[in-house]
């Protein structure tokens, strides 16, 4: 299970790779970190990438955490895929809070006790 801390960053794609084709389509992984939870996350980055044009399917794999594209034509560009990964999993008001609170609680934390 992911951790905390992934709560408190914007999820990012760390690698867009070609894979090799499957019976005529084209296929690419996208390597992400930061997701904050394999389920509601998962599947919602799933439906974002899903979207993009020309992408017919999509599968996660954990460990590490990619997704496989599956498309026809040419595959979707790596800044579309980064758009598409940053626009989804927690709203960034969710993720202001939450560090927020996490800064707060540091500084409870970290007070000295008199």
């Amino acid at each position: 299970m992911p951790g905390l801390r992934n709560l408190l960053r914007r999820p990012g794609v760390t690698a867009v790779a070609p894979l090799p084709p499957e019976e005529g389509r084209g296929r690419i992984e996208v390597r992400v970190d930061g997701l904050a939870c394999r389920s509601i996350c998962v599947r919602r980055t799933e439906g974002a990438l899903r979207s993009l044009p020309a992408v017919t399917a999509v599968r996660f794999e954990a460990g590490p955490d990619r997704f496989v594209l599956t498309h026809d034509g040419p595959p979707p560009d790596a800044s579309a895929v980064a758009r598409a990964v940053h626009s989804v999993v927690v709203a960034p008001w969710a993720r202001r809070a939450l560090a927020a609170l996490a800064e707060r609680l540091r500084v409870l934390v970290s007070r000295p006790r008199s």
